[in-house]
């Protein structure tokens, strides 16, 4: 890739969606995840059997990233195992090439301002609840440098991200200054406007 190219996510990135099928849940067995667990993508109360986890064609790997379809669209969670994850059709499945697209990267930029303003231009704004279509997914368009360059704006955007998660224990007005800072540098960061 060149140093800042603009192209499709379907173009360095798988996207899958989950069960459509409400399932039967069970007391032990696989975890299973929507859009209501977003936040904490390890923390569901709900489990499905390995039996029904063995009939999923895609699951989930480390590195891969959950965003959310409908309802809320566009949170994401970064897959950081290999244990197994059960995923209803809330949540999209994105694996991208590592040879060009750090996941981190991408969940960065997909909760940027760019990145909403991408989804939003294929969000059925008339369904309900609201929703992105599956296949309207890959043809988001996003800048995407360098691996290295996205290294770089990943380590920024991180530190940034824990200080404001490690902070919330404390003062809500640092908090708020933090998370204002945190959200000027990604903007910045993944603007990639020429000067």
């Amino acid at each position: 890739m060149d140093s800042c190219e603009y192209v499709e996510l379907g173009e360095i990135c798988d996207c899958y969606d989950g069960t459509h099928q409400t399932p039967k849940y069970v007391d032990n067995g696989v975890p299973f995840v929507s859009v209501e667990n977003i936040k904490n993508i390890y923390n569901t109360k709900k489990y499905i059997s390995y039996v029904a986890f063995d009939e999923y064609k895609v699951k989930p790997q480390k590195g891969d990233l959950f965003m959310t379809r409908i309802g809320d669209i566009g949170t994401c969670a970064i897959v950081d195992s290999n244990e197994d994850l059960a995923y209803y059709v809330t949540l999209s499945l994105l694996r991208p090439n590592k040879k060009v697209l750090n996941s981190r990267f991408l969940k960065h930029m997909i909760e940027s301002k760019y990145g909403k303003k991408e989804l939003n231009k294929r969000i059925l704004h008339t369904a309900n609840p609201i929703k992105i279509n599956l296949g309207d997914i890959p043809k988001i368009k996003l800048h995407i440098p360098s691996l290295q360059v996205q290294e770089y704006i990943v380590s920024i955007l991180d530190k940034f991200d824990t200080l404001v998660n490690d902070i919330k224990s404390g003062l809500p007005k640092e908090i708020e200054e933090r998370q204002k800072q945190y959200e000027y540098y990604r903007e910045r960061l993944l603007s990639f406007k020429k000067s």
